[in-house]
């Protein structure tokens, strides 16, 4: 295969958060581009070292009279990761520093225990993209804080909790899975007729590529043929749910951007067309 600068990957960290931690035993994902149960909390933000990731094997060289090597045992294996927490007064890093038995949280106060209670276990997933072509998942089926460095209190710096994560085997022997994905990530939508359209029609696009009109009570089948339609999506890159009316979940497998118009809807009241990604919303009169 031949030298490709497309092959070249730098870290950067995801919109939707790049470090995630969710109590031992919550299912993993299966893929750089699944979604993760909502029990894996975002950590905020780390700091500009990144991640460390150390894999070290110990071996034993066994020799032969006269001095040949005739066998190599590896006598250890050890998997660990290390990166430094910047929000020392979000509750879930202190949860994860200090173990959630030892924070609590009252109103706006957060209560911290310090002790000798070894941390607990957990779930880690670490996702970062580069310039949003590629995508690389790291889960930590179960993964233990170890070791926190020294926090340093002053008022030229700000305060950090840098971390060493010991990963552990799975039942199946692995202590540590990783993907790729090369390409645009999946992007998962909500549309929504506002207002109670009782007639008219309204219109999707993707990357701005406008769909034909679609009929203000469509079922989710008719709204996916419309996206399938359109070039560079395809009957394999879009899927749609939801009730006839909406609203409906769209997911653009190969990524994009989703809006919509509805200026052709009738009857109801404010009609107006949402697209909502996340916590952003855009919307079509």
């Amino acid at each position: 295969m031949p030298s490709s600068v497309a092959n070249v990957y730098a870290a950067m960290p995801r919109a939707t958060g790049t470090l995630l931690r969710a109590p031992l035993g919550t299912t993993g994902p299966a893929s750089a581009t699944s979604k993760l149960p909502s029990t894996f909390v975002d950590l905020g933000y780390i700091g500009e070292d990144g991640y460390t990731m150390s894999e070290s094997r110990d071996t034993d060289k066994k020799k032969a009279f006269g001095g040949n090597v005739v066998k190599i045992l590896q006598t250890d294996y050890s998997l660990t990761l290390q990166f430094s927490f910047l929000e020392s007064i979000n509750a879930e890093v202190l949860r994860a520093v200090y173990g959630d038995d030892n924070v609590t949280v009252r109103g706006p106060s957060i209560q911290v225990r310090h002790n000798k209670k070894p941390l607990p276990h957990a779930s880690w997933v670490i996702d970062t993209l580069d310039s949003a072509t590629a995508l690389r998942r790291i889960w930590i089926p179960d993964g233990q804080i170890t070791s926190i460095d020294d926090v340093q209190i002053v008022h030229t710096e700000t305060i950090a909790y840098q971390v060493t994560v010991e990963c552990f085997e799975d039942v199946d022997g692995t202590p540590l899975y990783e993907w790729v994905h090369i390409g645009r990530p999946p992007t998962q939508w909500t549309v929504t007729l506002d207002g109670k359209p009782t007639g008219g029609e309204f219109t999707l696009a993707v990357d701005e590529k406008p769909t034909a009109a679609i009929a203000f009570d469509a079922v989710n089948a008719a709204v996916r043929s419309a996206l399938a339609a359109l070039p560079g999506v395809g009957a394999g890159g879009v899927t749609v749910t939801g009730s006839a009316g909406g609203p409906y979940q769209v997911t653009l497998s190969a990524g994009g951007v989703l809006t919509g118009s509805g200026s052709g809807l009738t009857g109801g009241t404010a009609l107006k067309l949402t697209v909502t990604a996340a916590a952003t919303a855009k919307t079509g009169a």
